[in-house]
């Protein structure tokens, strides 16, 4: 997990330095192909690719995975891009909420007594930075609030395919499939629903040249070893932990913000923030019931596809 972290916090400063360079959409497809290229090398290197079963018979649940995946990055990049890190942070600490909603829906399990009771500091503390932000819902905080709802979907359906399915496998499809839709999206969308702040440049000064190929060396290789971490991490907890402890990132993040980019949290956003951090501590604790949860996990994709088609039935 620390792995993850880490990739995750090169993944969010590099994205901040670029969007004054490329669209969001530039910026995904940038990180789609340097990681089809690290999986790519791997696996000729090994030759994992000649071995039975690498490549799953039906890819329908990858191809359901990197669709969600895509829209959810897309997302998560557009709210990077544009809006403070401080109340981007504030809403990604709601992944948990979002994952134990899910388990319900598709489980029908309702979290114990100690994972509830974290999920309740969770939701007060989240209540509480939103009231001192003073975070109006608009358009901007729905798409953030959809990319973390997206992305937590999608790391739920990950502990799914990673409990029969190797990582360098799930990781190199998942790219595979992103690439073209990728391509697609940077050819026929218009640039002026995503342009960069400032116009196209063929030449840098030195400095700022050697920060923007940083930016985009750390914004591959985080996105390689972010997804590869999370799959090895889905193997040693339950979903509810894993959702927990993926939120230990922003304050990281919020760290580099300050120290790399001068974006200074507001003070009051203290107390707030440790209750927030007691939530994700306490819904992180072990729990004995972790391994029946994981092998619920297995259908999990074709739940949430009864639970979708249940929703659009009408009534």
């Amino acid at each position: 997990m620390s792995a993850y972290l880490a990739s995750y916090l090169a993944i969010a400063v590099s994205i901040r330095l670029l969007a004054g360079y490329l669209t969001i959409i530039e910026i995904g497809l940038l990180r789609s192909i340097g990681s089809l290229a690290i999986a790519g090398s791997i696996v000729w290197a090994s030759g994992s690719g000649r071995q039975h079963g690498f490549l799953p018979a039906k890819p329908r649940d990858d191809i359901l995975r990197s669709v969600l995946h895509l829209a959810g990055s897309l997302a998560l990049i557009w709210s990077l891009s544009h809006l403070p890190l401080a109340l981007v942070t504030t809403i990604e600490f709601t992944g948990p909420l979002f994952a134990g909603v899910l388990l319900f829906l598709t489980l029908r399990r309702r979290p114990g007594t100690v994972p509830a009771l974290g999920l309740a500091l969770l939701a007060s503390g989240i209540s509480l930075l939103l009231l001192k932000l003073n975070a109006v819902p608009n358009s901007d905080i729905a798409i953030a609030i959809a990319a973390v709802a997206v992305l937590t979907t999608t790391n739920l359906m990950l502990a799914s395919l990673a409990a029969n399915r190797s990582t360098l496998s799930i990781v190199f499809l998942m790219h595979a499939i992103q690439l073209p839709l990728y391509l697609l999206l940077w050819l026929f969308v218009p640039e002026l629903w995503s342009p960069p702040p400032q116009p196209y440049r063929l030449a840098f000064p030195a400095p700022e040249l050697a920060v923007i190929g940083g930016a985009v060396l750390a914004l591959i290789v985080g996105g390689f070893v972010s997804q590869a971490a999370l799959a090895n991490a889905s193997r040693h907890g339950t979903p509810l932990q894993l959702c927990s402890a993926d939120t230990l990132r922003v304050p990281l993040i919020t760290l580099a913000a300050y120290l790399i980019l001068a974006e200074l949290p507001p003070k009051d956003l203290l107390l707030p923030g440790l209750v927030v951090l007691c939530g994700v501590i306490v819904a992180s604790l072990p729990q004995q019931a972790g391994s029946r949860v994981r092998r619920g996990l297995n259908d999990m994709p074709g739940r949430l596809s009864r639970v979708s088609s249940r929703s659009r039935r009408p009534r």
